[in-house]
């Protein structure tokens, strides 16, 4: 007999194209609250005068009303399936070629 079970845990990054630098979390869910949580979390780590633009893509907890966006952070979303316009895209890829695809887990 073998165990089905699945655990699944999503990243959330923003990455700075010009100079790699990058912030991400490992959050159990997707949600508002989840990306609420990465915004703030990422709002923190910015020096007190800097402004961030983060460009996403139209997953419906990027653009959700209920989504906390502190002021430090503009939001900028992308048309409807246009991935090829978000440079994070070809991270995420590089990642689950080569390390996020489905594992089987010693324990």
């Amino acid at each position: 007999m073998c165990d089905q079970r699945f655990d699944w845990t999503y990243i959330f990054a923003a990455v700075e194209p010009a100079t790699g630098a990058e912030f991400a979390l490992v959050l159990p869910t997707v949600s508002t609250v989840t990306m609420s949580l990465f915004l703030t979390e990422f709002a923190n780590t910015l020096a007190p005068d800097d402004h961030a633009v983060m460009v996403l893509d139209g997953a419906g907890w990027h653009g959700s009303a209920a989504l906390a966006v502190p002021d430090n952070i503009t939001l900028v979303p992308l048309p409807p399936y246009s991935p090829e316009s978000n440079p994070v895209e070809r991270i995420w890829l590089y990642l689950r070629e080569r390390f996020l695809s489905l594992q089987v887990c010693p324990d």
